[in-house]
């Protein structure tokens, strides 16, 4: 990417853009309760992250879900001898302090996934500061857009995943509409145990239940992936927020959300979305197929009582010159036929029966 920025913004933060910021090591590392707690939110039942035979078979231990990687550089919320708050991105939080900008969403996400997470890994994490937009007006408000990329490494030096995201800061312009202000109907408990509220119901043949997996040759250029339905409650959104270490009061606090951000109530978070996602591909590929790269754009926020439809298609299908096979994604979350997130995603999977994409790495994993 190209660094650019506005030239009307201050010089102290120009002068970032382009240069190394926040060098971190994770306060914790990688550990399977937190792996378990990420899959249950999102009701991803791979067993690759559930059943250690399954992960030995496939990757010689137990990994990660490849979109849990912001998880593990997210600080403790509260910490012993910390004398200010500890965020995550704190680049992003200092442009909307820098530019007055109160209000901030994400609206693009891009991760490149290279080397597994394993449990005891410790991530260190830098973040660099690629962009900030002139001013523009959106139905939030007024505001700027700005990138910034994330890298993470492990403790041996490897390169195990790049992330780019995409803010908007913003002043609001007017007050929120009505249905900003008004207090939803809760769903009661009856609702929330409602198996047809809450995704695929137990003992679903569609999920993998064990390491088989489709391989290539199963794959059509244009085939289009079964739906998966899912229904959003508040414990849906909240339970995301807290799998993926994020303490920001709109996915928890249904004040903050409505007043502070203009919404109608709480919403579901950027990295359990990618939590989402993951989960559908890997539902209808099986466990060995492997993502290479996501890129997903978020135009409308999920609340509880949203029901979310995800849907696919196979747009390319191609081999590599070191012998893997990908297959490349559309991907489009809807809401009562609205489009609120589209994804791009490409997947490793096995050329054949005996392949196994988890088994690639270095020259021959090229994402």
């Amino acid at each position: 990417m190209t660094d650019a920025v506005a030239d009307d913004i201050p010089a102290e933060i120009a002068t970032k853009v382009g240069e190394i910021q926040y060098p971190t090591t994770g306060e914790f590392p990688v550990e399977m309760g937190y792996v378990f707690t990420g899959c249950a939110s999102v009701e991803n039942g791979n067993p690759l992250f559930w059943d250690r035979a399954v992960a030995e078979e496939l990757c010689g231990g137990p990994i990660a879900p490849p979109t849990m990687i912001s998880v593990w550089f997210r600080p403790h919320h509260w910490a012993p001898n910390r004398t200010e708050g500890a965020l995550p991105l704190q680049a992003h939080f200092d442009l909307k302090a820098a530019l007055n900008l109160p209000e901030a969403v994400m609206t693009d996400n891009t991760i490149i996934f290279h080397a597994p997470v394993r449990p005891g890994d410790v991530l260190s994490t830098h973040q660099i500061l690629r962009s900030v937009s002139a001013a523009k007006t959106t139905k939030l408000g007024t505001g700027r857009f700005w990138v910034i990329d994330v890298e993470y490494h492990n403790a041996a030096g490897a390169l195990v995943a790049q992330e780019s995201y995409t803010g908007f800061g913003y002043r609001r312009d007017r007050p929120a509409d009505d249905t900003a202000s008004e207090t939803p109907a809760r769903l009661d408990a009856a609702t929330e145990l409602d198996p047809a509220l809450i995704g695929a119901p137990p003992g679903d043949t569609t999920r993998p239940t064990g390491s088989a997996s489709r391989t290539l040759p199963d794959v059509t250029e244009g085939e289009a992936l079964p739906s998966l339905i899912q229904g959003v409650s508040a414990s849906t959104v909240v339970l995301g927020a807290l799998a993926t270490r994020d303490w920001r009061p709109m996915h928890h606090d249904h004040a903050f959300a409505t007043l502070r951000n203009g919404v109608r109530d709480i919403f579901l978070n950027t990295p359990n979305l990618a939590h989402f996602f993951e989960r559908y591909l890997t539902d209808w590929s099986g466990p060995k197929g492997r993502l290479g790269r996501m890129k997903f754009r978020i135009s409308g926020s999920i609340f509880p009582q949203d029901t979310m439809a995800f849907d696919a298609n196979v747009t390319r299908i191609s081999t590599d010159a070191t012998g893997c096979g990908w297959v490349d994604l559309d991907v489009a979350l809807t809401v009562d036929g609205v489009t609120k997130c589209s994804c791009t995603a490409r997947m490793a999977m096995p050329v054949s029966e005996d392949d196994n994409p988890w088994g690639r790495a270095g020259e021959r994993w090229v994402p």
